[in-house]
């Protein structure tokens, strides 16, 4: 095995640097989806995100895998019931599992390309091997060499802004809320594959909604259940619009530009002063209203919550104010529902065997365009035949996803604003004389 030099140069540490700046975490996906080619992977959206982030990246070789790989995830567990123990313990933390963390070694090894364009914490590149690049382990006590190695990293990530487009990705309430239902959708398609052993027809990666806009459009509950619930689709009582007029703060003399404030730029106007507040809101007292500004404007944390929003008990996510009942709630609702739409989607599929019969279909396609001797004619049936095959499993699932999403947020949505009017109306109105 080839050796760190005993004093490295800093020409060797440069080296280090340098390979560890210009490496990428999606090296390695390429690299797995290479060998799938016929395959549409649908890796989770989490990970997805992070690929963009060599720090992520990085971190991922080292984090725990599940909550049960962590000295805490074990103590919590150990007092929860025994129904809930696997399923806390199984709730993943994003690191790479001992196995992959195997095969991620393994195929470095033995693909030069890879080992140059990927990250392997512990292991730096030094002279020799295939077009001059061998791998080698930092010996124990070389501060310097894993320094060289986790600033190229972390370097490499300022210059791609890798964390800090995820962080700014997710500083939209319906950005966190689309990403939750693409995970809570992969998680139920690879129990799925799993329960119903369909893993000789379908790759544990294989997506069951090939196509983007068709996720997107499996995953517009949740956006529609967010964007209700920050108020980006109309003004709600006791706010200005977000182009107010100067004549009346609660109208628009822009209503192009409102709806483009709203939708495009997902703003929501703010409070109107408390005289004006409480025409429309007599429920709130004075000093209900000058409690809450407070608690809006204090504290630079950027996730917050409150018992007594005006509103009920919200959570205030980057300036961003979320009811629980009529918000929050129909999120977590199109979630579940976009779980429960994906099994019963892939269950309906696999009644009729559809995964089956797309799988042979693809293959006879694949193996008619390795057919030198096939026409043009026979290609196009055999492609036909397949699209036709896998369009229809995707519809069959789609429909399901928006029929269960669709209700589960619904439903949600109507019981949080008939428990909020409820909890106003049991309110009654609220003195109106000033209050210190």
């Amino acid at each position: 095995m080839a050796q760190l030099p005993v004093d490295p140069t800093l020409a060797d540490y440069g080296e280090i640097f340098r390979q560890a700046f210009k490496a990428s975490p999606k090296a390695y996906e390429d690299k797995l989806r290479s060998g799938l080619t016929r395959l549409q992977i649908e890796n989770p959206p989490v990970l997805d995100m992070f690929l963009g982030s060599p720090v992520a990246g990085a971190l991922r070789q080292v984090a725990p895998e599940k909550v049960s790989d962590t000295m805490i995830g074990q103590l919590v567990s150990s007092v929860l019931p025994e129904q809930y123990k696997q399923k806390v313990g199984d709730i993943g933390l994003g690191g790479l599992s001992a196995d992959e963390k195997a095969l991620y070694s393994l195929l470095r090894e033995n693909d030069p390309e890879l080992r140059r364009n990927s990250v392997e914490l512990g292991q730096v590149p030094v002279r020799g091997g295939v077009g001059g690049f061998k791998e080698a382990q930092i010996p124990a006590g070389n501060v310097g060499a894993r320094a060289a190695q986790i600033g190229g990293v972390v370097a490499a990530d300022l210059a791609s802004d890798g964390m800090r487009n995820i962080w700014w990705f997710l500083n939209a309430p319906q950005a966190v809320a689309q990403v939750a239902m693409f995970q809570g959708m992969n998680q139920a398609r690879q129990k799925q594959v799993k329960e119903q052993g369909l893993s000789q027809v379908l790759h544990q990666k294989e997506a069951v909604l090939k196509r983007r806009n068709v996720r997107m459009a499996a995953a517009a509950p949740a956006w529609i259940a967010a964007s209700m619930g920050v108020g980006n689709f109309m003004r709600q009582p006791g706010y200005k619009e977000t182009l107010p007029s100067e004549a009346d703060p609660t109208r628009t003399e822009n209503v192009a530009g409102e709806l483009a404030n709203r939708y495009f730029l997902g703003r929501s106007g703010s409070l109107l002063p408390y005289e004006e507040f409480r025409q429309e809101r007599p429920d709130v007292s004075r000093a209900e209203y000058n409690a809450y500004k407070n608690y809006l404007f204090s504290g630079s944390s950027p996730i917050k919550a409150t018992a007594d929003g005006i509103q009920g008990p919200e959570v205030t996510f980057m300036g961003k104010s979320i009811p629980l009942a009529t918000g929050i709630l129909p999120m977590a609702a199109a979630v579940v529902g976009a779980r429960r739409g994906i099994k019963r989607g892939m269950a309906k599929v696999q009644e009729g065997q559809g995964y089956q019969k797309e799988r042979i279909a693809a293959e006879r396609y694949e193996n008619i365009q390795r057919d030198e001797k096939a026409s043009e004619a026979s290609k196009e049936r055999a492609f036909r035949a397949y699209r036709l095959r896998s369009e229809k499993n995707e519809d069959e699932v789609l429909k399901s996803v928006l029929a269960n999403t669709s209700a589960a947020t619904a439903g949600a949505a109507l019981s949080g604003y008939v428990l909020e009017s409820l909890r106003r109306a049991l309110k009654g109105r609220a003195p109106q004389e000033d209050e210190e």
